[in-house]
């Protein structure tokens, strides 16, 4: 597809076209804008691509013009799919592709759309329910996948292998959603864009809501008096670095988004909804276990282990994962982990190798591991505890009934990540990765609907939290602890 104007006659096409003025201001540093994300799409047809936007946030509609557009300049033959978390919401960008179609494709149809597929001269475009049986289907070369973290995380990943690229038209993905989940796809999106070679957009509300005209602003007078002025107000001394600017952002933008649908979603939203679902700071912390978790707060890139701080090793076995943290306390009683060790299907010997390589005669003041760890293995008749004993590591752990329930380890390192008075009292290096990703995944338990406070069992995420927990309550647990020596050949 090779197009022969520039990115300002894209948006003159576009507003001409579909009677659409896709917003092309970014408010927020680093944002992009709907436009940017179709820009990007037309003028780069091979790269994946993803918007990560707020609630009707022009999303469905910009991925329904990037489709009318493709249709439109390639002459190739074109296969494109619509995959949602429910065949409703596939209908939604569907709806959009019928009006242009009416408006931009009437020469390339080769009838009326139907309800669920359209045929073109040059493809044909379908909406799909999100099943394993759908996405097992056809092979083709778009593939929209309308907010993502509404879709089953299988069948997401299964839809993959959809794509086929032609000679003509190289396949990709076209991915769009807000992120409401901590743990969801949008997540695994997100932290993977980069290294996945998808091109990431975001914008929030502030790059798709109307401008504020002055007769309703009146120069900052009528800011008093709105019902968004609290966020709004706050945008623009965020954005100009004014404390004391007094008329709202809303006055500077150019989006579509009406204002006072802007007002409705702030009177029914929780502030941790308004700033995961309009602002895009972050994912909902619903169902987190520990939702204080704030990587702004909490983690530090450049934290070393240093050496006139006591260092301890917390370590959880898993199944077929393995976790070692090593954590150390400064003399304020604040709690640092430093480092971590993962590993997959490795034996206890060579996790064991790992660690004391890792150490290399530091001085470790005890590993905490769970009791469980004593449990002899059936073909080597050894303990996790045991093997480890024989390669140099004693392990410490408690038996008391309080440090074995959960919960009490739980509101320990609650304790530390928010106490009631002062200020944080945790701390963790950016290079634990897998431990960070675990602060903001490990979820709680659902029960008709409501959220328990009871972590869910299994799930990725456990055994890095698991680790610190066993930190905590062996460190602090009002019962004995015993460190296991046993003899191992």
């Amino acid at each position: 597809m090779r197009l022969s104007f520039a990115r300002r006659d894209l948006w003159v096409r576009i507003r001409n076209w579909f009677d659409v003025a896709l917003p092309y201001r970014p408010i927020t540093p680093g944002h992009s804008t709907p436009f940017d994300f179709v820009a990007d799409a037309i003028f780069h047809p091979g790269k994946d691509l993803a918007a990560w936007a707020n609630r009707s946030g022009l999303k469905t509609l910009s991925a329904s013009i990037i489709a009318a557009l493709e249709f439109y300049f390639l002459d190739g033959p074109l296969r494109a799919r619509v995959l949602s978390g429910s065949e409703d919401q596939a209908r939604n960008l569907y709806e959009y592709w019928v009006r242009w179609c009416r408006r931009a494709l009437p020469g390339k149809l080769t009838g009326e759309p139907g309800k669920r597929v359209t045929c073109l001269q040059n493809g044909d475009f379908e909406i799909l329910a999100a099943s394993q049986k759908q996405v097992r289907g056809a092979k083709v070369q778009r593939l929209f996948r309308d907010e993502i973290d509404e879709i089953d995380p299988e069948v997401f990943g299964a839809s993959v292998g959809m794509l086929a690229s032609t000679r003509e038209v190289p396949a990709r993905t076209i991915d769009t959603s807000t992120w409401h989940r901590a743990g969801g796809p949008m997540a695994n999106l997100v932290r993977h864009a980069d290294a996945r070679g998808i091109r990431l957009h975001k914008w929030n509300i502030w790059e798709v809501i109307e401008r504020c005209p002055i007769e309703r602003h009146e120069n900052g007078s009528g800011c008093e008096s709105c019902g968004l002025s609290r966020v709004c107000l706050a945008k623009a001394r965020e954005v100009h670095g004014d404390p004391d600017r007094a008329i709202g952002i809303a006055a500077e933008t150019r989006g579509l988004l009406p204002i006072d649908d802007a007002i409705r979603q702030l009177n029914q939203w929780s502030i941790e909804q308004w700033q995961a679902e309009a602002e895009c700071r972050r994912p909902s912390l619903r169902g987190l276990v520990y939702p204080a978790f704030d990587r702004t707060i909490h983690v530090r890139r450049s934290m070393e282990l240093q050496d006139d701080l006591p260092t301890w090793r917390a370590i959880d076995w898993g199944w077929n994962n393995f976790v070692c943290l090593w954590i150390q306390m400064d003399k304020s009683g604040r709690v640092r982990v430093v480092d971590e060790y993962c590993s997959q299907s490795a034996t206890t010997a060579r996790n064991a190798r790992q660690i004391v390589d890792h150490d290399r005669g530091r001085r470790i003041e005890a590993t905490f591991c769970d009791p469980a760890g004593r449990s002899r293995n059936d073909q080597t008749g050894y303990s996790d505890v045991q093997v480890f004993e024989g390669c140099g590591i004693p392990c410490t752990y408690s038996l008391a009934a309080w440090a074995r329930e959960v919960h009490n380890g739980i509101n320990l390192v609650r304790s530390f990540l928010a106490p009631a008075a002062g200020g944080a009292r945790l701390a963790v290096a950016g290079r634990c990765t897998q431990l960070i990703q675990a602060f903001e995944t490990y979820r709680n338990r659902r029960v008709n609907g409501e959220y328990v406070d009871e972590p869910v069992k299994p799930q990725p995420a456990d055994h890095a939290m698991d680790a610190l927990r066993y930190y905590f309550v062996n460190s602090r647990s009002p019962t004995r602890t015993e460190t296991r020596r046993m003899s191992y050949a």
